[in-house]
């Protein structure tokens, strides 16, 4: 089975649990913040993904963890996922119960990335414009990438809007390649 088979099945399996409890957004915010402590801390990391931790310890940690800060369906899901040792997957698992949910809840994921934050103000005028678009309200997230010169990229599903200042100078550079030049136009 493929990573991202794997990541699809654990999410797909969650995503029917939280549908029959009516708790999808709830579970999908609790997963996200355990997701999030888990990952964020170096060491809580590397002592689920370790070989040399026995598997039973790291089951009992997760379920003293987890246990009384989230529901019963999002903690049996952790202490499933740390027994059935796909703890690397979590992330991914996430992610694809995202994508479950929108689709769900008729939802697009619109991702913004620009070398600085484009303001709410223009956010709101790129959501404004793609929900219209798209005919669907969109869930936002927003990065940074510092290897952008200048302006943005806008992932929404599966399209790709390229506004950024590289896409256009490699436009620019397509456009001047194709024309051709008399030759002696220069001398």
């Amino acid at each position: 089975m493929s990573l991202n088979q794997i990541s699809k099945v654990y999410a797909t399996a969650l995503l029917e649990l939280a549908q029959e409890a009516n708790s999808l957004e709830s579970t999908e915010e609790e997963l996200s913040t355990l997701v999030d402590i888990f990952f964020s801390d170096e060491s809580i990391r590397h002592y689920f993904l370790s070989p040399l931790v026995d598997p039973s310890e790291k089951v009992r940690t997760a379920e003293k963890s987890v246990q009384g800060k989230a529901s019963e369906i999002v903690a049996n899901f952790i202490t499933l996922v740390v027994r059935k040792n796909r703890f690397l997957y979590l992330k991914d698992i996430l992610e694809d119960y995202r994508t479950g949910v929108d689709r769900l809840k008729n939802r697009s994921s619109l991702r913004i990335v620009s070398k600085d934050s484009l303001g709410k103000e223009a956010v709101d005028r790129i959501i404004k414009s793609i929900s219209s678009k798209f005919g669907r309200e969109v869930r936002v997230t927003e990065h940074t990438d510092l290897n952008l010169i200048g302006g943005f990229k806008i992932y929404i599903d599966d399209f790709l809007i390229d506004a950024s200042i590289r896409a256009k100078l490699a436009g620019i550079e397509e456009a001047l390649l194709q024309k051709k030049i008399p030759v002696g136009a220069f001398e």
